[in-house]
């Protein structure tokens, strides 16, 4: 039976070592150790400690079981083994088959991970630990067919691919001499599996952080922008305000500004009514020149910004002559670059702002 054991585990860990690097970099690694749920099928052999030929004594075994990896260290599952099992009884001497079961709660230690942090390995051991219950259809001199069972094993476990991993496991059980039928002696017996599987892994759904919060805040922003457009859309009777008070103030006026987008230096549809309140304006003072200062939000690289601003006050002279027909030699542009003094809002500082003098 050890030689069988030895002999299966070498062959599997040598296609692992093959396998391990090739698996990690098709993504069959899951970069990290994730809470997870798994499910775990399983076949192979097994073969009761009693008197007799060993090899007559193998027969065929299945389990299942269901657990949770609750830590990088440690997993627990619960899981039935059983089917058929054979033993040379102790009063006739004669081979015997009966059914058996064995129902257990496991604790598994990844021995892989105490050595690394890295917790991610396409190749894990453990070292497995139970308790349980057994029961037997072999006929014996106590009534009760079920004894208690305690069980020491290791697996292999191979991951070849992100939510799959083959495993090979050996456990042994101890149990009352149920299996051979002599339950009065009041002694123990083990019988040994060799198991070879499959896992399904179920990792845990991450929770989506709530940003309905972070939405309404850019909602409100959004309406105030949209408000404020519309406001500026309305500021002929500004205009006018400024033409009667040039009497009094005879330095500069500030005209309506002109929005941008984030990284943008176009003028949108909405914006443009502005230009065309300043086109206007400069149309209806003719002695009037006009100083068009362009900004840019502070976030980003501040030598972009600056080219940012100097195209965003270009685009709104352009757009005076081209478009409108004014005077270039009336206008004049600068750059001023990233800033935060405009508006107590960043957003707002994507700006053309024009003076008039």
């Amino acid at each position: 039976m050890k030689k069988i054991f030895i002999t299966a585990l070498t062959a599997v860990l040598a296609v692992m070592s093959v396998n391990a690097q090739c698996n990690e970099k098709k993504g069959a690694c899951c970069g990290g150790f994730t809470p997870s749920w798994f499910v775990q099928f399983q076949g192979g052999v097994q073969m009761p400690y009693t008197p007799g030929d060993k090899g007559d004594l193998l027969s065929p075994a299945w389990a299942i079981n269901f657990g949770r990896n609750i830590s990088p260290l440690v997993s627990a599952r619960i899981g039935i083994e059983g089917v058929n099992s054979k033993v040379f009884n102790a009063y006739t001497g004669e081979k015997e088959n009966f059914k058996y079961a064995t129902g257990s709660f496991d604790a598994m230690l990844n021995v892989t991970n105490i050595f690394t942090k890295k917790y991610c390995h396409p190749v894990n051991f453990y070292l497995i630990g139970g308790v349980g219950c057994n029961w037997s259809g072999m006929e014996t001199k106590n009534s009760s067919k079920f004894s208690p069972t305690v069980r020491l094993g290791a697996q292999v476990d191979w991951r070849v691919a992100k939510n799959v991993a083959l495993n090979l496991e050996y456990r042994a059980n101890n149990t009352n001499d149920q299996f051979n039928g002599r339950l009065e002696s009041g002694s123990h017996d083990w019988y040994s599996s060799i198991l070879l599987g499959v896992s399904i892994v179920l990792p845990d759904r991450k929770a989506v952080k709530d940003r309905s919060g972070e939405i309404d805040a850019l909602n409100a922003q959004i309406n105030a922008l949209r408000a404020e457009n519309e406001a500026l859309k309305n500021r002929k009777a500004e205009v006018q305000v400024v033409e009667k008070v040039k009497t009094v103030v005879e330095k500069e006026a500030i005209l309506p500004n002109v929005f941008f987008s984030i990284s943008k230096s176009n003028i949108s549809k909405q914006q443009s009514a502005n230009v065309k309140a300043i086109a206007d304006y400069l149309k209806a003072n003719p002695e009037v020149k006009v100083t068009i200062n362009g900004y840019a939000s502070p976030e980003g690289n501040a030598k972009f910004n600056q080219k940012l601003s100097e195209a965003r006050a270009k685009a709104v002279a352009d757009m005076l002559v081209k478009k409108y027909g004014i005077d270039a030699s009336r206008i004049t542009t600068t750059g001023n670059g990233p800033t935060s003094d405009i508006y107590p809002e960043n957003e707002l500082n994507r700006v053309a702002v024009s003076v008039a003098k």
